[in-house]
């Protein structure tokens, strides 16, 4: 059994630098409070419908849901003018971590913005990178309710300066696994394997997280805590879950979005997890999915994870052929025993510990 103990920041944690405020002639650099949100979803709004083309506006909700509402906690570091306005953020969100039998914070770092009319865009950084470090400076550290790691997507441009300015290391490629509905749909299951589709998170998957965790250096939090705020509470989250059960005990979850990734448009498994060598609930929780998409005009199932994936083989080999994607996964460790080299080959990333869908 795993620690849920509520994370404090210790006394010797740089806390303090939340309120400490950093001033230029024209520049106060803080850190976000909640009811910053307007204010950032503006900037937010505007900045990223310039530069992203087919972006769609964020709501409220959406904000909120990210940064207020996560368990694990939001965090940003904001640029502002005299004016109030925001022209620079450096965020992240909060994620819970089984280390070794222990509890911690990591967190991902996505919504990062500078508004190019102030500093050129953000291949010019200036106002990008006064955000990133007193960022760091505050959430980095090696200590209790600190983040461990920071890990992100970043696109070319922030991974240029995040690398240049920031410490980002290049932890593995993503890759994007798929195959064809019609063949998992296909796929023979044990009959006395149930799997049945809801809309919420089932009973029992605290139980089946521990017992799936156990042994393991690191792993991202999935029980219901998580789970009910990544996928239940998600104010405009399209989600599906498949539920496993054997004589009524859950054996396994999945949770499956519609949607286009990388321009690829497929039924995306955002998550799953079964018990140690349950092949059998692996296997009908994939045939099911294959059915679903099926059922929803969809030809291919598809998943994006790093080659430390725990189904790495067992996928490949119910279907699911290996491609890469155009993303990598970077970050910067605070943990000096635990550099990034370390990361990659121990922590499992899936679709869903990203905000891709």
């Amino acid at each position: 059994m795993h620690s849920r103990h509520t994370l404090h920041p210790p006394p010797h944690s740089p806390t303090s630098l939340s309120h400490r405020l950093t001033r230029t002639p024209e520049i106060t650099l803080r850190e976000y409070q909640p009811a910053d949100g307007e204010a950032i979803l503006a900037a937010f709004n505007r900045i990223f419908a310039e530069v992203q083309e087919g972006f769609s506006p964020r709501s409220l909700a959406e904000w909120r849901w990210r940064f207020v509402d996560n368990p694990a906690g939001g965090r940003a570091s904001l640029a502002l003018d005299e004016q109030g306005r925001v022209l620079a953020q450096y965020a992240g969100l909060g994620v819970r971590l089984l280390l070794e039998g222990e509890e911690v914070l990591i967190s991902q770092s996505v919504d990062s913005f500078c508004d190019p009319a102030v500093r050129g865009g953000l291949a010019r950084a200036g106002l990008f990178v006064q955000a990133g470090r007193p960022y760091a400076e505050r959430h980095g550290f090696d200590g209790e309710g600190e983040d461990r790691l920071m890990y992100g997507l970043p696109v070319p441009a922030a991974w240029r300066v995040g690398r240049d300015q920031l410490q980002y290391s290049m932890l593995s490629p993503l890759w994007r696994l798929e195959g064809s509905a019609v063949t998992f749909e296909g796929l023979e299951t044990e009959s006395d394997l149930c799997v049945e589709a809801g809309d919420k998170v089932p009973d029992g998957v605290d139980a089946l997280f521990d017992t799936a965790a156990a042994g393991q250096s690191a792993r991202m939090i999935k029980d219901r805590r998580h789970l009910a705020w990544r996928y239940d509470a998600r104010p405009e989250g399209d989600y599906l879950w498949l539920h496993a059960r054997r004589k009524q005990e859950l054996v396994g979850w999945m949770v499956l979005a519609p949607g286009t990734v990388e321009g690829r448009q497929a039924l995306w498994i955002m998550d799953s997890l079964v018990g140690h060598g349950d092949d059998g609930a692996r296997r009908a929780l994939m045939a099911a999915a294959g059915q679903q998409a099926r059922g929803r005009g969809l030809d291919t199932l598809a998943s994006i994870a790093t080659d430390a994936c725990r189904d790495w083989d067992a996928l490949q080999q119910l279907g699911l052929r290996v491609v890469h994607s155009g993303y990598s996964f970077a970050g910067r460790s605070y943990m000096p025993r635990r550099p990034v080299a370390w990361w990659a080959d121990h922590l499992s990333l899936d679709l869903g510990d990203t905000d891709l869908l």
